[in-house]
């Protein structure tokens, strides 16, 4: 992991509080843009806090869904489950990881295994730090997304596949993404990142606000 660069930002007041923000399904709706309704609420409560970013996305799917008069005044994004850290634009840190080849060839296998019947050509995407599988398809469009959504909240499809991954590679975890996907990195190279790099560069209180965080 590249070590965190020196920064002439002073995140407020030290040791004042911290929001931290999942984006898809908190923020906004899964890959969807920030409305222009909430977009104005949460600009005017935003004022005097400190806020941070944090999502599983890179930082170019961010940047579509948040507008920028909202994401300029954040004090930084936490991208790839937090294993990238851009403030202002500038790129504070960055984990390294590469997949086994034999768990891209499993996701390959559990792919076709799968009795979903609409499935898109792009199911692995590479970010930094993680792997996103999906058996629907990175490229399905948003009723797609719904579909595949609906059906495994009753086959359960992506809960079984995390098991398989976290029981056959006990070094990785994995963790539902979104509607369609999975989350797939080293133990440890989560989003719990954002929260470790906020206590030991800022300080202060933490409060951090998710779709998921009661599982």
């Amino acid at each position: 992991m590249l070590s965190p660069k020196k920064t002439k930002r002073t995140f407020g007041k030290r040791g004042m509080t911290h929001f931290l923000f999942d984006v898809d399904g908190t923020l906004t709706e899964a890959r969807k843009r920030m409305s222009e309704d909430f977009s104005l609420f949460f600009l005017d409560w935003m004022k005097d806090k400190s806020v941070f970013l944090v999502s599983g996305s890179d930082l170019k799917k961010i940047n579509l869904q948040i507008p920028a008069k909202i994401s300029s005044k954040c004090e930084g994004s936490f991208c790839c489950m937090a294993n990238e850290l851009w403030i202002k634009n500038k790129l504070v840190f960055k984990s390294h990881w590469e997949p086994p080849e034999k768990l891209v060839r499993d996701l390959g296998v559990l792919r076709d295994q799968s009795p979903y019947r609409i499935k898109r050509k792009k199911y692995i995407e590479m970010r930094t730090g993680m792997l996103n599988f999906s058996v629907a398809g990175r490229e399905s469009s948003s009723e797609e997304r719904t579909l595949y959504n609906n059906w495994d909240n009753h086959a359960k499809e992506r809960e079984q596949i995390a098991s398989f991954i976290e029981n056959f590679y006990p070094d990785l975890e994995a963790c539902l993404g979104g509607d369609i996907s999975i989350d797939i990195q080293p133990k440890g190279n989560n989003k719990s990142l954002a929260s470790k790099w906020v206590r030991k560069n800022v300080g202060g209180d933490i409060v951090f606000f998710g779709d998921k965080i009661s599982r």
